[in-house]
């Protein structure tokens, strides 16, 4: 009988440690923990992106400036007032990357092919916005661009659209594959110039407080 007490007073003791034990301690970590607890994880918006931590935002990238160049070929359809061109095609870019994915910027693009005969070739500057879809590697992302066009010594509007990927090198540098699709009244008809290439993005995100 008195080891059948016993038996029953430990096993009460244990279930007692066992219910305290488990009142005090730490909560279940959230999503958000476990992915911070892995290494190579993406937290937040890479570009300019704050982290997560406790259901806030935690101290660490908000958004800033960013610098931009890109390099690659562009293709000119054919019209009925000529044939279609081929050249190298250069451009830039500067403005500033937002905590939620959204980049506005200012680029300037030389696309290197003469639509109509024009003796210069096409170049534009145009005020655009990106928008790259978080917690994807490589970064998914959208682009419009509106602006002046230069040919032929005349500014005319011209308007493009893109899209890429962005592969992290580091928190603030980027490898950037992206096509363009650029739109411009030149020497009558509209032009259409394709665009394909890669660039480099350097953001100096500000720090969050």
């Amino acid at each position: 009988m008195r080891g059948r007490l016993g038996l029953s007073a430990l096993s009460f003791a244990a279930g007692a440690v066992t219910a305290a034990d488990l009142a005090h301690a730490d909560p279940a970590p959230s999503a958000e923990a476990l992915l911070l607890a892995m290494p190579g994880v993406p937290i937040g918006r890479l570009v300019g992106g704050a982290s997560l931590g406790g259901g806030r935002p935690a101290a660490g990238p908000s958004g800033g400036p960013l610098l931009a160049v890109e390099g690659g070929g562009a293709i000119a359809l054919a019209t009925r007032e000529g044939p279609a061109q081929d050249a190298g095609a250069l451009g830039a870019r500067a403005g500033w990357a937002f905590s939620n994915g959204l980049a506005a910027h200012l680029r300037y693009d030389d696309l290197g092919v003469d639509p109509g005969g024009s003796p210069s070739p096409l170049q534009l500057a145009t005020a655009g916005l990106r928008y790259s879809v978080p917690f994807l590697v490589p970064l998914p992302f959208a682009e419009v661009d509106a602006g002046a066009a230069f040919v032929a010594g005349e500014a005319r509007f011209g308007a493009g659209a893109g899209l890429g990927a962005s592969l992290p090198l580091g928190p603030y540098v980027f490898v950037d594959a992206v096509a363009h699709d650029w739109l411009v009244p030149a020497a009558g008809p509209l032009h259409q110039t394709l665009t394909v290439g890669l660039g480099l993005t350097v953001t100096f995100a500000t720090s969050a407080r």
